[in-house]
């Protein structure tokens, strides 16, 4: 997730983040891993029934180009369009300078999502 935040920081877990809201397209969000205290910290780039793609490291939702102020720097990602499932998000990190073979990446199920991080 870096330069949102720098890698082996430690970050605490909002859990009342989303009490009575829904995870929003933009948000960084902390997912469970495995057991209680391992977490991935991502953004989700698309909620359910959106349909995205990357071509020469530039997102497309739905088929429009989204401006992505929080990537620092470029990367050269292709993926084909894909569809976010009902009740999934899809979520990466802001570090895309990262091969995309070399990224954890990919569509996450709502009730993984533990919270927000506090900063």
């Amino acid at each position: 997730m870096e330069p949102t935040y720098k890698d082996g920081g430690f970050n605490f877990c909002f859990k009342q983040r989303y009490l009575f809201t829904e995870p929003e397209r933009g948000d960084v969000v902390m997912i469970r891993l495995a057991g209680e205290k391992v977490m991935l910290l991502k953004r989700i780039i698309a909620l359910e029934g959106d349909t995205l793609a990357f071509e020469d490291g530039t997102l497309y939702l739905n088929g429009e180009q989204v401006d992505e102020e929080y990537v620092r720097y470029p990367s050269a990602w292709n993926l084909a369009p894909r569809s976010v499932k009902k009740g999934y998000v899809y979520v990466v990190g802001d570090n895309r300078s990262v091969p995309v073979d070399s990224h954890h990446f990919g569509q996450t199920p709502l009730k993984r999502i533990v919270g927000g991080p506090l900063w």
